[in-house]
């Protein structure tokens, strides 16, 4: 038997969980993330990452994926409206696949390169 506190996962902290991807700001977020659902549920990060992951807990591991969706949108239209902090936005977009960088291509038209040949005179 394995020891260790017992677990803080039931129902309650699913429902807990459902509660606050819905009502982030009741507990004084601005966007939901995993940081305020760990708070709301008083445990650690690190443990709703594991418990997203564990068989058996696929409800909870949707809340979580659920929980990113709504922090990528709402961190969209605060971006867009302004009523985020840019720089803030932009770092958090980040972690949603959304960049600024922009690829060049001036010389190749999008065809692969070959390499130059060069020519050896002997004088």
């Amino acid at each position: 038997m394995a020891g260790g506190r017992p677990t803080k996962y039931n129902e309650e902290a699913l429902n807990t969980a459902e509660d606050y991807i819905v009502n982030f700001s009741d507990y004084g977020d601005a966007i939901p993330s995993v940081v305020g659902l760990a708070v709301a549920l008083e445990t650690h990060r690190d443990t709703i990452y594991a418990w997203a992951k564990e068989e058996g807990k696929e409800s909870f591991s949707d809340i979580v994926k659920r929980l990113s969706t709504n922090q990528e949108r709402k961190l969209l239209n605060g971006g867009l409206d302004n009523s985020f902090n840019p720089t803030i936005a932009k770092l958090l977009l980040g972690k949603h696949g959304y960049s600024d960088k922009q690829e060049t291509d001036i010389t190749s038209g999008g065809e692969k390169l070959s390499a130059p040949t060069y020519t050896v005179v002997d004088e």
